[in-house]
C-alpha cells in the first residue's frame, strides 16, 4: 500500500512533520524516534489528512493485504465518493443526530465530593484553579511555559492585537490587510491570545454582547484545558476542529470553527429535521385555510423561517465560542435567556412526542377497530421505555429511517389517490375544495398546522458549526428549504384534493379508514407509522432527560472523570436517572390521554413554540446582538420589529384557537 494512503493521528504528523536528514520534510526514519505529540484528532477529520509510514504501519498494511477480497470490496465501496463518501455521510448523520441539545454541558465542569465508601455528600461545585494555557509548540522549543495572562478577556476587537515577537499562533494566521482573505488553522491547543485562538470579537457590539461573549471564550478556553489533560475523552469535541479566519474589505475579522460535513451532508441533516409528522396534518391546514391563504401563509412561513436559520448563523459568526442556540440566546440576553431557551425547547420537545403517541393510536385504530386509542396510546408509550436506556449511538444509527417513512408515506398517498377512480379520496375525480374556507373560525388553527413543519431552528447553529464550508451554508439552507417546501406543498395539495372537505386529522388516517384502497398498502403505511414514533422518541427524550440529570447535577457530563466513574456505580444517581427517563414518557402518555387530537397538538406546538422558537426568538436575538452596528440597517430594523409584531399576534391567537373546545370553533369534536 502506497505510503500516501497513511494518515496522520496528531496535528504535529499532518501539520509540522519533522524534517529530514537532509532537512527537507519527509517522513520519520524507522529507527529515529518520534516527537511528543499533540492531542489526537477526531476519526473522521484524521480521515482526511496524509499520514506517514513507520516500519509498525507497514506491517500492518502487510496484514491488511491479505485480508478476503469481499471485504475489501465492501469498504472501497464505503470509501467512494472522498469527502462525500458512505462512511463519511453516516458519520455526519450520527453528529447530527446529537445536535437536538438543550443546554449543552461544558464537560467535566463539576466536581462532586464522595465519602471512602462512594456515597454523595453533598451537590456542590467546585471551582479549581485554572493551569497556565500554554502551547506545546512553544513548550518544545523554549523548554518552558509562558506566564499565564492576567486580563482573559482584555481582547474585544475584531481586529489582530499587536505583538512583538512571531508565535506559533501568527505564522499560521493571514496578515491584517483590508482585502478578503481566508485561511485555516487548527484549534488543539489553548493559547494566550483569546481573539485568535477561541473567537474574535467585534468592537462595534455592545459592551454587553461583548462581556457575553468573553464568557463563552473563557468557558472554552478552560474546556480546552481539560482537553489537553485528557485528549482520550475530548477526542470528538468541537474544540479539536480548525478555524477560518476570514478579513472582510472593513477590517473585521471573521473566525469560524469548520466542521467535518460537506454541503451535501448538511443539505441532508437540514432536510431531516425540517421532514417530519407535522407534514400530515397540512392537507387539514388547507381545508381550514382555503386555497388562497393556506398557500400563501405556507410559502411566507418557509421564506421566514429560512430567513431567521441565516440571521443565526450571522449570530454564530461574532465568536467562535459560541456554538449552539442556547449559547446565542445568552450572547443576547444573558443567563436568563439560556435559562428561557431551556423551559421553550423542553415543552417543544414533549409536545413533538405526545403527537408521536397520537398518531400511533389514531393510525392503529383506524385498522383495527376492536382496538380503542387508548390501548394503543399505553403500549407505544410505555412499549418504548426500554429505549430511553439504549446507548445514544445506537439510536442515531436508526433514527434515519424516520425521514425515508415519512417520504414513503407521501409516495403511498399519491399511489392511493391515483388507484381509487372516484372520489372522495381519488386524484383522478378531485373532491371540492375552497379558495377561502368554509368557516372562518378554523383559520387560527390553521397557522399553527402550516409552522409546525418549520419548527427546526434549535438545530440549526450545531449544523452550521459541523460544516467543512461554513460559507457555504446560505445556499445549503436554500436548497434544504426548496425541497422541503416543495414536499410539504405537494403532500397539502395532494390530501386537499383527494379528500376536500372530510380530510382529517392526519390524511393517512383517511386512507386506512376506507376500503377502497389495496389492503396491502394499508398495512405498509401503518408499519411505517409506527416505526417513526419507535426511531424518533427515544431521540428527542434524550435531550430532555439531560436537561433534567443536569438539574439535578446527576448527569455524568459535569463530572470529572474520577467523579463520573464513581456516579455510574452509585445505586442512588442510577435509580434517579432510570427515574426520570420513565417520567418522561409517563408525562407524555397523560398529556396524549388529555388532548387526543392530532390537529390540536400540533396547532398548539406550532403556535406555542414554533412561531417563538423559529421567528420570534432569531429575530430578538439578532437585534439585540448587532444593535448600533453597521450590518443592522433601518430596513432590516423596521422589518425585525414588523416580523416580530405579527409572528407573535399570530401566535397568541393560534394557541388561543388550539386550545378552545372543538364545538366552539363549529368543529365535530373527537370521540
Amino acid at each position: 500500500m502506497s505510503q500516501r494512503n497513511k494518515q496522520a493521528t496528531t496535528w504535529n504528523a499532518f501539520d509540522r512533520g519533522r524534517t529530514s536528514p537532509s532537512g527537507s520534510l519527509g517522513v520519520i526514519a524507522d529507527d529515529e524516534t518520534p516527537a511528543p505529540t499533540a492531542p489526537p484528532m477526531s476519526q473522521s477529520y484524521a480521515s482526511r489528512v496524509p499520514q506517514r509510514t513507520t516500519q509498525a504501519s507497514r506491517e500492518e498494511n502487510d496484514l491488511r493485504r491479505r485480508r478476503s477480497s469481499i471485504a475489501m470490496k465492501f469498504n472501497s465501496i464505503r470509501q467512494m465518493g472522498g469527502p462525500n463518501s458512505i462512511d463519511n455521510f453516516m458519520n455526519s448523520y450520527q453528529r447530527a443526530a446529537g445536535f437536538n441539545q438543550i443546554a449543552p454541558v461544558r464537560r467535566g465542569s463539576v466536581t462532586r465530593e464522595f465519602n471512602a465508601d462512594g456515597d454523595e455528600n453533598g451537590f456542590t461545585q467546585r471551582i479549581r484553579p485554572r493551569p497556565p494555557l500554554t502551547s506545546q509548540l512553544s513548550e518544545q522549543i523554549a523548554g518552558s511555559s509562558p506566564p499565564p495572562t492576567t486580563e482573559p478577556m482584555s481582547s474585544t476587537s475584531g481586529l489582530r492585537p499587536p505583538q512583538t515577537e512571531p508565535t506559533e499562533t501568527t505564522s499560521l494566521l493571514p496578515t491584517s490587510n483590508h482585502e478578503h482573505s481566508s485561511s485555516l488553522r487548527p484549534r488543539f491547543d489553548s493559547e494566550q491570545d483569546f481573539s485568535v485562538s477561541h473567537g474574535s470579537i467585534s468592537r462595534r457590539l455592545s459592551q454587553s454582547v461583548q462581556r457575553r461573549a468573553s464568557i463563552l471564550i473563557q468557558e472554552q478556553i478552560e474546556t480546552s484545558q481539560r482537553a489537553r489533560e485528557d485528549p482520550e475523552e475530548y477526542k470528538d469535541d468541537l474544540l479539536q476542529r480548525p478555524i477560518q479566519v476570514e478579513t472582510l474589505p472593513d477590517g473585521e475579522v471573521i473566525e469560524r470553527v469548520i466542521g467535518e460535513s460537506t454541503v451535501p451532508m448538511t443539505i441532508f441533516n437540514s432536510t431531516n429535521v425540517l421532514v417530519g409528522i407535522g407534514i400530515l396534518a397540512l392537507p387539514l391546514a388547507l381545508r381550514y385555510s382555503g386555497w388562497v391563504i393556506g398557500v400563501t401563509f405556507l410559502t411566507l412561513a418557509a421564506l421566514l423561517t429560512s430567513y431567521t436559520a441565516v440571521l443565526l448563523a450571522k449570530c454564530l459568526d461574532i465568536s467562535s465560542a459560541s456554538t449552539t442556540y442556547g449559547d446565542i440566546a445568552f450572547l443576547a440576553l444573558g443567563s436568563w435567556g439560556r435559562g428561557l431557551v431551556e423551559v421553550v425547547f423542553v415543552l417543544e420537545l414533549l409536545a413533538a412526542n405526545v403527537a408521536l403517541i397520537i398518531l400511533f393510536a389514531d393510525s392503529m385504530s383506524s385498522l383495527i377497530p376492536s382496538a380503542d386509542a387508548l390501548y394503543w396510546k399505553i403500549l407505544v408509550a410505555i412499549g418504548l421505555l426500554p429505549l430511553n436506556f439504549v446507548p445514544f449511538k445506537s439510536l442515531s444509527i436508526s433514527s434515519v429511517v424516520g425521514i425515508i417513512c415519512t417520504i414513503s408515506l407521501f409516495v403511498l398517498v399519491v399511489v392511493d389517490g391515483l388507484i381509487k377512480p372516484l372520489t372522495p379520496g381519488s386524484l383522478r375525480e378531485v373532491a371540492v375544495t375552497h379558495a377561502f374556507p368554509a368557516n372562518w373560525r378554523t383559520i387560527p388553527l390553521s397557522f399553527g398546522l402550516f409552522m409546525a413543519p418549520w419548527g427546526g431552528h434549535a438545530v440549526f447553529p450545531a449544523i452550521y458549526r459541523d460544516m467543512r464550508h461554513p460559507q457555504k451554508f446560505n445556499g445549503a439552507i436554500r436548497t434544504t428549504y426548496g425541497f422541503t417546501y416543495g414536499l410539504d406543498l405537494s403532500l397539502a395539495v395532494v390530501g386537499y384534493l383527494m379528500f376536500g372537505e372530510q380530510v382529517l386529522d392526519e390524511v393517512t388516517a383517511n386512507l386506512l379508514g376506507s376500503a377502497s384502497y389495496p389492503r396491502a398498502l394499508s398495512l405498509i403505511i401503518v408499519v411505517l407509522i409506527a416505526m417513526i414514533p419507535i426511531t424518533k422518541m427515544p431521540l428527542s427524550n434524550r435531550p430532555v432527560m439531560d436537561t433534567f440529570n443536569k438539574k439535578f447535577m446527576i448527569d455524568p457530563r459535569q463530572m470529572d472523570p474520577e467523579a463520573r466513574t464513581i456516579s455510574e456505580k452509585s445505586t442512588k444517581h442510577r435509580l434517579a436517572r432510570a427515574t426520570i427517563a420513565i417520567a418522561v414518557n409517563i408525562v407524555e402518555l397523560g398529556v396524549a390521554l388529555a388532548i387526543p387530537d392530532f390537529d390540536s397538538i400540533m396547532a398548539l406546538m406550532g403556535s406555542a413554540f414554533c412561531f417563538f422558537i423559529c421567528v420570534i426568538l432569531p429575530l430578538i436575538f439578532y437585534l439585540r446582538i448587532f444593535w448600533g452596528s453597521d450590518e443592522l440597517t433601518l430596513f432590516r430594523k423596521v422589518f425585525c420589529f414588523f416580523a416580530i409584531a405579527v409572528s407573535a399576534a399570530l401566535a397568541i391567537v393560534g394557541t388561543i384557537f388550539a386550545i378552545l373546545p372543538k364545538e366552539k370553533l363549529g368543529l365535530e369534536p373527537k370521540h
